[in-house]
């Protein structure tokens, strides 16, 4: 089962599909979104496992080709933006700490120089959009006169936003090779996703290098060049950034610090106040 909607560039597309099996060629910005189940696609020899909850992201350059074989349903969402509204977008940014040309930035979306790469949902703003929708469609409150032009625009902006930031960790990367600098930054994401979805788990840089399928100093420079943090600081902050959450949401400091991965209150309630300059027992009422 296939639906559609839109008309030739912006195009809002649902599947439900068991085996299925194609080649493409994206003409556009192309967003494949796995709902339900999973999703192989090689891209230029690459190949992508796709899950549920995360999504590919390519531009017009990337030709391809996607893999359904499943005993269930593999439900998915894909959404192709037209190349003039992401110009679109892309000419009203100011990026003042770019140490690069605003043409250099522009060429780079139209580029075989963009990554295309996988992404999980909650760690970008274009995916937590996309997880909007998919949650209104299982809930039965999307309908079809909510694909318009300004979904198109919301999710445009939501891509350009993301893409921003990977163009300046590409370019952070010195290589002599365009392809090893893509690869490069395609593990330190990976690493990074890793630590955005197990930051509540023991973590090591062995670990995360691993994932990365990187050698652990290898990753440990290469993170911190790319990131602007050590890896440990960045675990660091994630924590402390869902601590504070959860302390606004009312939990207690002792059911916090053991949820984001804290060795004893004490340690927690330290690096909390060192971060936020206040004590976690008296965040939520501050803040």
């Amino acid at each position: 089962m296939m639906v559609r909607v839109g008309e030739t560039g912006n195009v809002f597309n649902l599947s439900s599909l068991k085996d299925f099996e194609r080649s493409m060629t994206s003409h556009c910005f192309a967003i494949k979104f796995v709902r339900d189940g999973i999703e192989r696609y090689t891209i230029n020899n690459r190949s992508y496992t796709v899950h549920s909850g995360s999504y590919l992201l390519m531009n017009g350059y990337k030709e391809g080709r996607v893999i359904i074989d499943s005993e269930k349903d593999v439900k998915g969402m894909c959404l192709n933006i037209s190349n003039e509204l992401i110009a679109d977008v892309v000419s009203t940014i100011q990026a003042p700490d770019t140490p690069v040309s605003d043409l250099e930035l522009s060429n780079f979306f139209y580029s075989k120089e963009f990554l295309e790469n996988q992404y999980h949902a909650p760690h970008t703003e274009l995916g937590r959009k996309l997880q909007h929708i998919n949650n209104s469609i299982n809930n039965q409150t999307f309908t079809h006169d909510l694909v318009n032009q300004e979904l198109f625009y919301q999710l445009a902006e939501a891509l350009v936003s993301d893409q921003v930031l990977v163009f300046k960790q590409l370019q952070s990367i010195k290589a002599v090779r365009n392809e090893t600098q893509r690869d490069l930054c395609r593990r330190v994401l990976r690493g990074k996703e890793f630590i955005d979805s197990n930051y509540s788990e023991i973590l090591t840089i062995e670990n995360i290098a691993h994932t990365a399928g990187m050698s652990e100093y290898h990753f440990f420079r290469l993170f911190k060049q790319v990131i602007g943090f050590t890896p440990y600081q960045y675990i660091l902050s994630v924590r402390l950034r869902h601590a504070a959450l959860l302390l606004k949401a009312d939990y207690s400091v002792s059911d916090v610090a053991v949820s984001t991965g804290f060795a004893d209150i004490y340690s927690f309630s330290k690096a909390f106040k060192k971060h936020y300059k206040i004590p976690p027992t008296h965040y939520s009422t501050r803040f």
